[in-house]
């Protein structure tokens, strides 16, 4: 299949995800809980895949614990017909090692409802040499006017991997109050037996009691207030209990257990061993979260409440180097992989919320 681009309507993300900090900050899980020494998150990316970020060379499962995570959930199940719900440079650059030896990825829909995002995917689809295997696709979930091409026949597309990464967190932007419906969506385009990986980031809490975990609050609170005030949607990450709790409420998916990285699959499977792993935050790291919240300044108004904000994101840095000095790294929050698996073929739509 040629590498194409389906032409939709879609909204306009009016604050454009720094997916691994490339744009603004996206959001992205067999529940393992994965350091962000190696994954970003839409609030918080990691500061180890910044050094990544405009590269165009291949990401591989060992250089990447989420999507080494991922890897070893899918065991020696070929990955098969993949969608990329919520593509990205970042995942794309993983997505295309699939392709390679036992890993077996034979086709990959790539959707993006952002034009920004699909003129930079254009080209490092080809420069990763994937084109002849993969269709890229402008359209949101939840459009208004045109859907995803195969959103009006079910029976045109199914896959045997779905990847969700950071999707929901960063729906805020692309699709508001429809994060609940995005689960049962995609599920009903899994193949049985194919899989369904979802990732995400727990969510920076508003406030703690730790002096140097409560800047990282504060620097939240506050970047995202800035992009308020400027009159765009910070994206909204959502905690792992809601996620699995979509997933055990979504009829005809469940659960992946795993045990020790083991991946096990049962027809009466309904609990998963999880592991966390802390996110650590670097100076550098929380300076760019600062940064981030900075270049929204100039559209607050009025002048005085500008100048209120920058002194506050000002102050947080200084209070930011202070707290990280020597290389010191602040533990807060965590990234996690949710995995599903499609046991029978189920039609769900909003009507199953209804009832």
């Amino acid at each position: 299949m040629p590498s194409s681009v389906s032409q939709l309507k879609h909204h306009k993300l009016s604050n454009p995800p720094l997916r691994r900090l490339g744009h603004q900050c996206y959001c992205l899980i067999a529940l393992i809980l994965l350091s962000s020494s190696s994954s970003p998150s839409s609030s918080f990316p990691s500061v180890a895949s910044a050094a990544n970020t405009i590269k165009d060379t291949p990401v591989y499962g060992h250089d990447d614990a989420i999507f080494g995570g991922i890897e070893e959930q899918q065991g020696d199940k070929p990955f098969g017909n993949v969608l990329d719900a919520g593509t990205g440079r970042y995942s794309l650059r993983w997505l295309s090692t699939l392709s390679l030896g036992s890993k077996g990825m034979t086709q990959l829909t790539a959707i993006t409802a952002d034009d920004k995002m699909l003129q930079s995917i254009t080209p490092l689809v080809k420069k990763l040499g994937i084109e002849d295997i993969t269709s890229l696709v402008i359209g949101n979930w939840f459009g208004e006017e045109e859907p995803i091409p195969f959103e009006n026949d079910q029976s045109l597309l199914l896959f045997d991997t779905i990847i969700a990464d950071y999707l929901i967190g960063a729906m805020d932007g692309f699709s508001p109050y429809q994060q609940d419906l995005i689960i049962p969506k995609l599920a009903k385009y899994l193949k049985p037996g194919g899989r369904l990986y979802i990732v995400g980031m727990e969510p920076i809490p508003d406030s703690s009691v730790n002096k140097d975990e409560d800047i990282i609050c504060q620097v939240k609170r506050v970047r995202d207030a800035c992009l308020l005030l400027a009159g765009q949607r910070p994206y909204r990450e959502y905690p792992l209990e809601w996620v699995t709790r979509q997933v055990d409420r979504t009829p005809g998916i469940q659960l992946v257990a795993s045990n020790k990285g083991t991946t096990k699959i049962t027809a009466t499977t309904t609990t998963t061993t999880t592991t966390t792993y802390p996110i650590r935050h670097s100076g550098r790291f929380i300076i760019r979260q600062i940064n981030n919240g900075r270049r929204w300044l100039k559209m607050i108004k009025p002048k005085s409440l500008e100048q209120e904000m920058k002194n506050l994101l000002d102050d947080l840095e200084n209070q930011a180097l202070e707290a990280t000095k020597d290389g010191k790294k602040i533990e807060l929050s965590f990234n996690y992989v949710v995995s599903a698996v499609k046991l029978e073929e189920v039609i769900i739509d909003a009507a199953f919320y209804s009832s």
